[in-house]
């Protein structure tokens, strides 16, 4: 599972957003030595972190941050087009419209790093399909961003197809190009088969979660029992709670966002994490 944060949710996430820009700044400034980076108290942000932002973040079972990936539109501004043009060859198509979004800050901790045996390294992948599970919903074409060189190799033997938009270039760190990813459903299904998976990797907790299940740790649980096929049943209203987050998973018209509410007769009130 990975946690769509949005401008809607964001306030469930104080403490999990705090250790993703601790994480940015421990990733970027102290491992890659990017000093020209803002750190605010012990965070690295920038002027992309605004509201239009999207979070997706990956968790282990203790609710500790794993991965890390942000997506913003570019229909208003967009840091490979405006700060790094020179990335753009010029005969290449504008990389800011209302139909692209930019994918920045990809990161995973020291501590997922470490882990050893099958499934290391998934969690990118699971980052990248709930990104493009996303963008399918939200009539995006395409990601843009920046990738470093040293990094190229290994995105190449990734099922995703990163297409380069300019030549490489050096710069204070190494060398960096800009990428585009075209997105399609077929696209998503190979990440997906790659990580042997069929259904919805993301999931927007809202206050209908936290009011059914407490926490976010809860919610987790209770989304990946949802996604895991049970072979005996458990109490009652585990199953019912099962069944309704998997219906919330693969419906798209968002009736089911209602179910929890009008069984209860009114939204409930917004629970802080």
């Amino acid at each position: 599972m990975i946690h769509v944060v949005t401008s809607e949710n964001r306030h469930l996430y104080g403490p999990q957003l705090w250790a993703m820009h601790e994480q940015r700044r421990l990733q970027c400034v102290e491992k890659n030595g990017w000093v020209d980076l803002v750190v605010l108290d012990g965070g690295e942000i920038d002027d992309y972190d605004d509201s239009r932002a999207i979070y997706l973040l990956g968790f282990d079972d203790a609710m500790a941050l794993e991965v890390g990936l942000r997506l913003r539109p570019t229909d208003d501004r967009c840091m490979l087009a405006d700060k790094f043009p020179h990335l753009i060859a010029p005969d290449e198509s504008p990389k800011k419209g209302p139909d692209i979004w930019e994918a920045s800050r990809l990161f995973t901790t020291e501590a997922y790093r470490r882990r050893k045996g099958a499934g290391r390294g998934e969690r990118v992948f699971e980052a990248w399909a709930a990104a493009m599970e996303l963008g399918l919903a939200h009539g995006v074409s395409r990601f843009v961003g920046m990738i470093d060189m040293q990094l190229y190799p290994g995105i190449m033997n990734s099922p995703i197809d990163t297409r380069l938009v300019g030549l490489p270039r050096p710069y204070a760190y190494g060398v960096v190009a800009g990428s585009e990813i075209m997105l399609s459903r077929a696209l998503l299904n190979r990440v997906l088969e790659a990580l042997g998976r069929e259904g919805s990797i993301g999931y927007h907790v809202d206050a209908l979660d936290m009011f059914a299940f407490g926490d976010l740790g809860a919610v987790q649980r209770q989304v990946k029992r949802a996604m895991t096929p049970q072979f005996s049943a458990g109490a009652q209203r585990d199953e019912t709670l099962a069944a309704e987050t998997l219906f919330r998973l693969y419906d798209r018209s968002s009736q089911a966002r209602r179910i929890w509410a009008e069984r209860e007769g009114a939204l409930p009130r917004v629970l802080h994490a």
